[in-house]
């Protein structure tokens, strides 16, 4: 039995199945719950696989044109490569957001064996078991179960670390080498990612003295650069974008920026994990033999969370690369009172572990992880009675009505049409802060515009009795009372606040619209005029 808790293959296969059991208690959820991100992830896997099929000569006019049918994809504000990998799984499986889950699921398996490797490299053998308990921290059940990048980000920034202390302590090429090309991935995925240069660069000063300069360094720098040509494209494509992500003084002088995220590590590990990894990382330093291992994650805690501190935009996800530091400070916490105290038998040790694990299972069976659905019927629906026409959508969940819009359209002959583009603007600019601006200023107008500029016949509306509406939206759904409107059907949505679709046509003459203009005033000042919509 002993032989079989040290196991590395053993621990593994546990490792994996711990994570397969969380993505199966959260079954019932297509991922795409959290708007408007989710469902962007999702369909701007789509359009990647569409551009590397197609590889025009001007990628800029092929996303506009794209842009121009399916007005929910993100090209220029991330990174491309989870996209890529989720295109192979829509290749490999259909277009389905349960395709894009999985491949979160096997970077949060790698996050998961990666948590494994470490603790029993720096800890010891049995350590490896707490690589499967990463499975049940609170922010990775949520978002490893969720179409986004930080779990993505966070396997991938995660590995880099390891390769690196790898590399201080032996020097070898190979761990240079592979903590290069992960770091070049982690930029290459999503952009706080970044966060991860800075642990590096802090164990770099820990260890300065442990580090060699070599010539193969500057080509492997020179590759590295590989993975600043997006965010280089990102910063010309979107610059309002990236003008209200840059730190003011004012803000980097407020005591709430430093204090938020220490705030927030309770919902991101939970309240048991934080108070584990806090004693082990206190336990750590108290003693000779486990300190240079706390050193390490204390380091690697503090200089995460300030970094990001650094940047306006906040979130708890932001943070996930705090998880397996933690459950590394609980394994080493345990390492420490073990070495005090005489080990328990095997038969013990496995009782103890099995105990964990079920306490793990029933921990995270209760975290939930939210599930919208009803918009697939919707896209059903307008597939068989509108095949060929444009549709004007408006509502918060646009983004995962336009995956599924885009999902059921493999030739590309629908259009969407966003309310928030054509009667009105609502969102951020420079600042976080929302503003709103109407093209609209009575329902007339909306009527005249819809006729002459949308090409719609179909107008679908979301109906929430907590909505919070901008002057466009309230004069959308006043005119669709109106007698140049006809009442279709309405489609109930659960799992978003007692939601619901309301399906209209317009009645009468509705102009062809052949090309469209663009402006995207939450990225950048430019417009771009008459677009013709992409053709398969």
């Amino acid at each position: 039995m002993n032989a079989w808790l040290r196991s590395p293959a053993c621990q593994g296969a546990v490792v994996v199945l711990a994570f397969l059991v969380v993505a199966a208690l959260n079954r019932q959820s297509d991922g795409l719950w959290f708007q408007g991100d989710a469902p962007r992830h999702a369909v701007n896997g789509l359009f990647w696989w569409d551009l590397l099929k197609a590889l025009p000569r001007d990628p800029v006019d092929f996303a506009l044109r794209y842009y121009a049918r399916y007005p929910v994809i993100a090209p220029a504000t991330y990174p491309p490569f989870f996209y890529v990998l989720e295109g192979l799984a829509f290749a490999a499986f259909g277009p389905s957001p349960f395709a894009a889950r999985f491949v979160v699921l096997l970077f949060a398996g790698m996050a998961g064996l990666y948590t494994m490797a470490w603790a029993r490299r720096w800890i010891g053998p049995l350590a490896g078991w707490a690589g499967a308990f990463l499975a049940f921290v609170p922010g990775i059940v949520i978002w490893s179960n969720t179409v986004m990048l930080n779990v993505p980000a966070t396997a991938l920034g995660l590995a880099s670390l390891y390769h690196f202390r790898r590399w201080l302590e032996t020097a070898r090429m190979k761990q240079l080498v592979l903590t290069a090309l992960l770091v070049m991935v982690v930029l290459l995925t999503y952009y706080p990612g970044a966060s991860v240069l800075a642990i590096l660069a802090a164990w770099a000063v820990l260890r300065v003295r442990d580090l060699r300069f070599v010539r193969p360094l500057v080509w492997i720098a020179a590759g590295a650069l590989i993975a600043v040509v997006p965010l280089l494209a990102a910063l010309r494509l979107a610059p309002v974008h990236t003008s209200r992500h840059l730190p003011t003084i004012v803000f980097l002088t407020r005591p709430p920026t430093w204090t938020y995220y220490w705030g927030l590590l309770p919902e991101v590990v939970g309240r048991p994990a934080l108070a584990l990894g806090l004693a082990g990382c206190a336990a750590g330093l108290a003693s000779a033999r486990w300190r240079a291992e706390a050193v390490f994650v204390v380091s690697w805690i503090i200089v995460l969370m300030a970094s990001l501190s650094l940047l306006p935009a906040r979130d708890p996800r932001y943070i996930l690369l705090i998880a397996p530091a933690f459950v590394v400070a609980v394994a080493m916490g345990i390492a420490c009172v073990v070495s005090a105290w005489s080990p328990l038998g095997p038969a013990w040790q496995a009782v103890v572990l099995a105990s964990g694990l079920a306490a793990g299972v029933y921990s995270a069976a209760r975290i939930d992880v939210p599930h919208v659905s009803g918009f697939r019927d919707i896209a059903s629906y307008l597939q068989e009675r509108a095949p060929t026409e444009a549709v004007l959508y408006d509502g918060e969940y646009d983004g995962l009505f336009g995956f599924y819009f885009r999902s059921l359209d493999p030739n590309f002959k629908q259009r969407m049409v966003l309310a928030d583009k054509l009667l009105y603007q609502y969102g951020p600019t420079t600042t976080f802060e929302w503003r709103q601006q109407s093209n609209v200023t009575s329902s007339d107008d909306v009527v005249n515009l819809l006729r002459s500029q949308s090409g719609c016949r179909w107008v679908a509306i979301e109906i929430s009795r907590n909505e919070g509406l901008a002057l466009g939206q309230r004069l959308l759904r006043e005119a669709v009372k109106r007698s140049e409107f006809e009442w279709v059907r309405s489609f109930p949505i659960t799992g978003a606040d007692e939601r619901g679709v309301d399906m209209c046509g317009m009645v009468g003459v509705v102009n062809t619209v052949a090309a469209v203009d663009l402006t995207f005033p939450s990225l950048s000042e430019r417009r771009f005029l008459q677009i013709v919509p992409i053709t398969h």
